[in-house]
């Protein structure tokens, strides 16, 4: 048997059986939340109490979709590559589906969370609902922060695709604590070449992620392998779509910034894609991002870290790649009237084709204890 724990609004317009008091699912995963989302067309959502798993799938038409929610879980299921025999035995245990009140704040709290999220990833609704539903399930959730962190991390857990004992829990509050690949632990690398725009010869670096690193902890490697001081703000353009960290006080032009906080690199990125990080507005230092490779976990090496690049990274506040041009003209001519000042001012002599990947671990741990002026 099923139970579907239904809000008000969802409970009303739905026909179904109504569960007896105290009754539970006989499925391995448990309980799901469900509730309406009025989008064009309709949606409902549906979210395991177990895993915080979500899924959507077509609220119309609402009569028949107690008998249609046992297919769109295991659909989301095989998706998410969880094996034949157990998605076969769960839909199985759903022959029966129940309807019942909502009786868990927490996962209330993470489906309207989802909610949110679901309408800045498909903002005209409809779409692709599987592809949705994979996602938000790459999203950091504050339940899970002490267990997995994610949804599909927890779904593994749950399923026996890996061990609990593998996983990093989240830390609190998505602090920016790059996870460390333990020996055994299943994931995916991601080598990214991160070329700053419009430097001849190019300034760039290649470094290496944890797939499941949020967009923010991409930030913090991408600082310290070019050696900038975070001091500045920064968003990454994927597609259509801002991520950084938004500020309600601050309003501009163009699509809302998605909290950069609860996105996967994995969940936004595959082999060849490209897609760009801004640092400081000001300034206007453009990064193009190229995936050039995606592979499994090696547990020889930490995570993350920067493998090669080329040329030294501008000094912060130098005007960006136009000033950068400009002061490395003054700094080559000697007789120049602002030589003295401009080397005084960058603090002695600067060496533009300087590039050691060593300092990469130093530049990380100091990024951690001092931080940013915002």
């Amino acid at each position: 048997m099923l139970i579907i724990r239904g809000t008000k609004k969802l409970r009303d317009r739905i026909k179904g059986a109504p569960a007896a008091g105290g009754a539970v699912s006989t499925t391995a995963l448990g309980d799901w939340f469900a509730t309406g989302l009025f989008w064009r067309p309709q949606v409902a959502l549906l979210v395991n109490t177990r895993t915080f798993l979500p899924v959507f799938m077509e609220l119309a038409p609402a009569a028949t979709l107690l008998d249609r929610i046992p297919e769109a879980i295991e659909q989301t299921l095989r998706s998410h590559g969880v094996d034949d025999a157990f998605a076969a035995a769960e839909r199985a245990a759903m022959t029966e589906v129940r309807i019942a009140p909502t009786n868990d704040p927490s996962v209330l709290g993470v489906m309207n969370e989802f909610a949110r999220l679901g309408k800045v990833f498909a903002p005209h609704g409809g779409g692709d609902l599987v592809r949705l539903s994979l996602r938000l399930a790459a999203t950091p959730i504050s339940p899970l922060q002490s267990r997995t962190g994610f949804p599909d991390r927890e779904l593994a857990v749950a399923v026996g695709g890996i061990d609990r004992a593998e996983v990093t829990p989240l830390h609190p509050e998505f602090a920016s604590e790059m996870p460390t690949t333990a020996a055994g632990a299943k994931g995916v690398v991601y080598q990214l070449k991160v070329t700053l725009h419009d430097t001849k010869p190019p300034v760039w670096r290649r470094i290496l992620v944890d797939g499941a690193s949020t967009l923010e902890q991409l930030h913090e490697a991408i600082q310290a392998a070019f050696g900038w001081w975070n001091y500045h703000l920064h968003e990454f353009e994927v597609g259509a779509n801002r991520y950084g960290i938004p500020d309600p006080q601050w309003q501009d032009w163009g699509p809302p910034v998605v909290d950069e906080r609860t996105v996967r690199l994995d969940a936004v990125a595959r082999s060849g894609s490209r897609f760009e990080y801004r640092y400081d507005f000001g300034d206007d230092w453009r990064h193009k991002i190229l995936v050039e490779d995606i592979r499994p976990v090696d547990a020889a090496v930490t995570l993350p870290t920067c493998v090669d690049g080329r040329r030294a990274c501008p000094p912060e506040d130098c005007g960006g790649t136009w000033g950068y041009r400009q002061l490395l003209e003054i700094l080559a001519d000697p007789h120049h009237p602002e030589h003295q000042e401009r080397r005084d001012w960058i603090g002695g002599p600067f060496d533009s084709a300087a590039f050691d990947p060593r300092e990469f671990d130093t530049n990380l741990r100091q990024l951690r204890r001092v931080a940013p002026d915002g």
